[in-house]
Protein backbone atom coordinates (compact mmCIF):
# COMPACT_ATOMS: atom_id res chain seq x y z
CA UNK A 1 0.00 0.00 0.00
CA UNK A 2 1.51 3.36 -1.07
CA UNK A 3 0.46 6.70 0.38
CA UNK A 4 1.36 10.33 -0.03
CA UNK A 5 0.33 11.78 3.29
CA UNK A 6 -1.34 15.11 3.79
CA UNK A 7 -3.02 16.20 7.04
CA UNK A 8 -5.82 13.63 6.92
CA UNK A 9 -4.99 11.64 3.82
CA UNK A 10 -3.42 8.94 5.92
CA UNK A 11 -6.55 8.75 8.04
CA UNK A 12 -8.68 8.13 5.00
CA UNK A 13 -6.26 5.60 3.59
CA UNK A 14 -6.24 3.59 6.79
CA UNK A 15 -9.84 2.64 6.43
CA UNK A 16 -10.36 2.47 2.70
CA UNK A 17 -7.48 0.41 1.41
CA UNK A 18 -4.88 0.82 -1.32
CA UNK A 19 -4.09 4.09 -3.06
CA UNK A 20 -3.05 5.73 -6.26
CA UNK A 21 -0.21 8.23 -6.48
CA UNK A 22 -2.57 11.20 -6.11
CA UNK A 23 -2.32 13.41 -3.04
CA UNK A 24 -5.27 13.63 -0.65
CA UNK A 25 -8.20 11.45 0.34
CA UNK A 26 -9.94 11.66 -3.02
CA UNK A 27 -6.93 9.96 -4.63
CA UNK A 28 -7.38 6.74 -2.66
CA UNK A 29 -9.24 3.84 -4.20
CA UNK A 30 -11.07 1.39 -1.94
CA UNK A 31 -10.56 -2.32 -2.55
CA UNK A 32 -14.06 -3.27 -1.33
CA UNK A 33 -17.52 -1.61 -1.44
CA UNK A 34 -17.44 1.87 0.06
CA UNK A 35 -19.43 5.03 0.55
CA UNK A 36 -18.36 8.55 1.48
CA UNK A 37 -18.68 10.41 4.79
CA UNK A 38 -18.31 13.84 6.32
CA UNK A 39 -18.77 14.90 9.94
CA UNK A 40 -20.33 18.01 11.51
CA UNK A 41 -19.74 19.17 15.11
CA UNK A 42 -23.12 20.39 16.43
CA UNK A 43 -22.61 19.45 20.11
CA UNK A 44 -23.79 22.40 22.21
CA UNK A 45 -21.76 21.70 25.35
CA UNK A 46 -18.73 24.03 25.58
CA UNK A 47 -17.55 22.48 28.85
CA UNK A 48 -16.88 19.18 27.10
CA UNK A 49 -16.96 19.97 23.41
CA UNK A 50 -15.55 23.43 22.72
CA UNK A 51 -13.07 21.55 20.54
CA UNK A 52 -13.23 17.86 19.69
CA UNK A 53 -11.30 15.05 18.02
CA UNK A 54 -13.10 12.49 15.88
CA UNK A 55 -11.96 9.01 14.92
CA UNK A 56 -13.55 6.39 12.69
CA UNK A 57 -12.66 2.79 13.54
CA UNK A 58 -9.82 4.23 15.60
CA UNK A 59 -8.39 6.28 12.71
CA UNK A 60 -8.24 10.11 13.07
CA UNK A 61 -10.88 11.87 10.97
CA UNK A 62 -10.84 15.36 12.52
CA UNK A 63 -8.73 17.17 15.12
CA UNK A 64 -9.58 20.28 17.14
CA UNK A 65 -12.98 20.81 15.50
CA UNK A 66 -14.84 23.79 16.91
CA UNK A 67 -18.62 24.16 17.03
CA UNK A 68 -20.21 24.04 13.56
CA UNK A 69 -16.92 22.77 12.15
CA UNK A 70 -16.81 20.00 9.56
CA UNK A 71 -14.34 17.40 8.44
CA UNK A 72 -13.38 17.49 5.67
CA UNK A 73 -13.67 21.27 5.63
CA UNK A 74 -15.95 22.63 2.95
CA UNK A 75 -13.82 25.69 2.21
CA UNK A 76 -13.30 26.03 -1.52
CA UNK A 77 -9.87 26.90 -2.95
CA UNK A 78 -8.86 30.56 -3.12
CA UNK A 79 -9.26 32.11 -6.59
CA UNK A 80 -5.96 32.16 -8.44
CA UNK A 81 -4.31 29.75 -6.04
CA UNK A 82 -3.35 26.44 -7.50
CA UNK A 83 -5.31 23.77 -8.45
CA UNK A 84 -6.30 21.22 -5.80
CA UNK A 85 -10.10 20.82 -5.66
CA UNK A 86 -11.88 20.90 -2.33
CA UNK A 87 -12.30 17.55 -0.59
CA UNK A 88 -15.97 17.40 0.40
CA UNK A 89 -16.18 13.82 1.70
CA UNK A 90 -13.87 11.02 2.77
CA UNK A 91 -14.29 7.44 1.52
CA UNK A 92 -15.16 4.72 4.03
CA UNK A 93 -15.87 1.03 3.74
CA UNK A 94 -19.54 0.02 3.65
CA UNK A 95 -20.93 -1.39 6.89
CA UNK A 96 -21.07 -0.09 10.45
CA UNK A 97 -18.21 2.32 11.13
CA UNK A 98 -17.41 3.19 14.73
CA UNK A 99 -17.31 6.95 15.36
CA UNK A 100 -15.66 8.18 18.56
CA UNK A 101 -15.71 11.81 19.70
CA UNK A 102 -13.35 13.01 22.42
CA UNK A 103 -12.52 16.37 23.95
CA UNK A 104 -9.38 17.77 22.29
CA UNK A 105 -7.99 19.22 25.53
CA UNK A 106 -8.41 15.89 27.36
CA UNK A 107 -9.01 12.88 25.17
CA UNK A 108 -10.02 10.77 28.16
CA UNK A 109 -13.31 12.70 28.10
CA UNK A 110 -15.66 10.49 26.08
CA UNK A 111 -18.38 12.53 24.37
CA UNK A 112 -19.78 10.03 21.88
CA UNK A 113 -19.31 6.45 20.73
CA UNK A 114 -21.64 5.44 17.92
CA UNK A 115 -21.85 2.86 15.17
CA UNK A 116 -22.78 4.64 11.93
CA UNK A 117 -24.00 2.62 8.94
CA UNK A 118 -22.25 3.44 5.68
CA UNK A 119 -23.92 2.31 2.46
CA UNK A 120 -21.90 1.51 -0.64
CA UNK A 121 -21.87 4.23 -3.30
CA UNK A 122 -23.78 6.67 -1.07
CA UNK A 123 -22.70 10.01 0.41
CA UNK A 124 -23.47 10.53 4.10
CA UNK A 125 -23.43 13.53 6.44
CA UNK A 126 -22.91 12.52 10.08
CA UNK A 127 -23.95 15.24 12.54
CA UNK A 128 -23.12 14.87 16.24
CA UNK A 129 -25.63 16.94 18.19
CA UNK A 130 -27.12 17.42 21.65
CA UNK A 131 -25.67 18.62 24.93
CA UNK A 132 -26.05 16.41 27.99
CA UNK A 133 -26.92 13.49 25.73
CA UNK A 134 -25.06 13.46 22.42
CA UNK A 135 -26.33 11.40 19.50
CA UNK A 136 -25.78 11.22 15.75
CA UNK A 137 -28.03 12.30 12.93
CA UNK A 138 -27.02 10.44 9.76
CA UNK A 139 -28.22 11.92 6.48
CA UNK A 140 -28.23 10.40 3.02
CA UNK A 141 -27.00 13.03 0.58
CA UNK A 142 -28.29 13.16 -2.99
CA UNK A 143 -25.47 14.66 -5.01
CA UNK A 144 -26.91 13.85 -8.42
CA UNK A 145 -26.53 16.91 -10.64
CA UNK A 146 -29.42 19.36 -10.87
CA UNK A 147 -30.78 20.33 -14.28
CA UNK A 148 -28.57 22.61 -16.37
CA UNK A 149 -28.42 26.12 -14.91
CA UNK A 150 -29.94 25.03 -11.57
CA UNK A 151 -28.83 24.39 -8.00
CA UNK A 152 -30.16 22.13 -5.26
CA UNK A 153 -30.76 23.16 -1.65
CA UNK A 154 -32.05 21.36 1.43
CA UNK A 155 -32.53 22.35 5.05
CA UNK A 156 -31.70 20.46 8.25
CA UNK A 157 -33.16 21.27 11.66
CA UNK A 158 -30.30 20.43 14.02
CA UNK A 159 -31.59 22.80 16.72
CA UNK A 160 -33.74 20.99 19.28
CA UNK A 161 -34.37 24.32 21.02
CA UNK A 162 -36.17 25.60 17.93
CA UNK A 163 -38.91 22.97 17.92
CA UNK A 164 -40.62 22.49 14.56
CA UNK A 165 -39.79 25.12 11.96
CA UNK A 166 -41.03 26.23 8.56
CA UNK A 167 -38.41 26.85 5.87
CA UNK A 168 -38.64 29.48 3.14
CA UNK A 169 -36.13 29.25 0.28
CA UNK A 170 -36.68 32.32 -1.87
CA UNK A 171 -35.14 35.12 -3.87
CA UNK A 172 -33.32 37.65 -1.66
CA UNK A 173 -36.17 40.19 -1.72
CA UNK A 174 -39.21 37.90 -1.46
CA UNK A 175 -41.80 38.73 1.21
CA UNK A 176 -42.68 35.52 3.06
CA UNK A 177 -45.88 37.02 4.50
CA UNK A 178 -47.74 36.28 1.28
CA UNK A 179 -46.29 32.85 0.43
CA UNK A 180 -46.38 29.32 1.77
CA UNK A 181 -43.21 27.76 3.18
CA UNK A 182 -40.99 25.71 0.93
CA UNK A 183 -40.98 23.09 3.69
CA UNK A 184 -43.52 23.16 6.53
CA UNK A 185 -43.14 21.71 10.03
CA UNK A 186 -39.54 20.51 9.78
CA UNK A 187 -38.96 18.71 13.08
CA UNK A 188 -35.74 18.77 15.13
CA UNK A 189 -33.22 16.15 13.93
CA UNK A 190 -34.81 16.05 10.47
CA UNK A 191 -33.80 17.05 6.96
CA UNK A 192 -36.03 18.39 4.22
CA UNK A 193 -36.14 17.10 0.69
CA UNK A 194 -34.02 18.92 -1.88
CA UNK A 195 -35.50 21.84 -3.75
CA UNK A 196 -34.15 22.73 -7.18
CA UNK A 197 -34.06 26.33 -8.36
CA UNK A 198 -32.21 28.57 -10.80
CA UNK A 199 -28.61 29.35 -9.89
CA UNK A 200 -27.98 32.70 -8.26
CA UNK A 201 -28.51 34.52 -4.98
CA UNK A 202 -31.05 33.06 -2.56
CA UNK A 203 -32.36 33.57 0.94
CA UNK A 204 -33.21 30.85 3.47
CA UNK A 205 -35.45 31.78 6.36
CA UNK A 206 -36.45 29.52 9.24
CA UNK A 207 -39.61 30.50 11.12
CA UNK A 208 -41.43 29.07 14.10
CA UNK A 209 -43.75 26.48 12.57
CA UNK A 210 -47.11 27.87 11.53
CA UNK A 211 -46.00 31.49 11.91
CA UNK A 212 -44.02 34.13 10.04
CA UNK A 213 -41.72 34.71 13.03
CA UNK A 214 -38.19 34.38 11.65
CA UNK A 215 -35.74 32.59 13.97
CA UNK A 216 -32.84 32.51 11.50
CA UNK A 217 -32.27 34.38 8.23
CA UNK A 218 -29.45 33.33 5.88
CA UNK A 219 -28.46 35.10 2.66
CA UNK A 220 -26.56 33.17 -0.01
CA UNK A 221 -24.70 35.27 -2.56
CA UNK A 222 -24.77 34.37 -6.24
CA UNK A 223 -21.12 33.32 -5.97
CA UNK A 224 -22.13 30.71 -3.38
CA UNK A 225 -24.73 29.19 -5.72
CA UNK A 226 -23.20 28.72 -9.17
CA UNK A 227 -24.96 26.42 -11.61
CA UNK A 228 -24.58 22.80 -10.55
CA UNK A 229 -24.04 23.59 -6.86
CA UNK A 230 -25.64 21.55 -4.09
CA UNK A 231 -25.85 23.04 -0.60
CA UNK A 232 -27.17 21.94 2.80
CA UNK A 233 -28.31 24.67 5.20
CA UNK A 234 -28.12 23.66 8.87
CA UNK A 235 -30.16 25.35 11.58
CA UNK A 236 -28.09 25.11 14.78
CA UNK A 237 -28.42 26.09 18.41
CA UNK A 238 -26.00 28.53 19.99
CA UNK A 239 -22.67 26.91 20.86
CA UNK A 240 -23.72 26.91 24.52
CA UNK A 241 -27.18 25.56 23.67
CA UNK A 242 -30.54 27.24 23.15
CA UNK A 243 -30.84 30.63 21.50
CA UNK A 244 -29.83 32.73 19.67
CA UNK A 245 -29.98 30.16 16.89
CA UNK A 246 -27.21 30.04 14.35
CA UNK A 247 -26.54 28.21 11.11
CA UNK A 248 -23.95 26.65 8.82
CA UNK A 249 -23.77 26.05 5.08
CA UNK A 250 -22.36 22.75 3.82
CA UNK A 251 -20.90 22.50 0.35
CA UNK A 252 -22.14 19.15 -0.95
CA UNK A 253 -21.04 19.60 -4.55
Amino acid sequence: MRFRLTVLAGAAAAFIGCSTDEVGPTGFEPNQPSGRIRFVHAISDPARASAINVTVDGVPLGVNLVYAGTTPTTTLPNPGVAPAPATLYYPAYAGNRQFAVRRTADTTVRILDAAVPVTADVDHTVIALGSTTVTTLVLTDNNASPAAGNVKLRAVNAATAAGNVDVYITSPTADIVTISPTFAGLAPRAASAYVERAAGAARVRFTTAGTKTVVRDISLAATALPAGAIRTVLLLEAAAGGTPLTSAILVDR
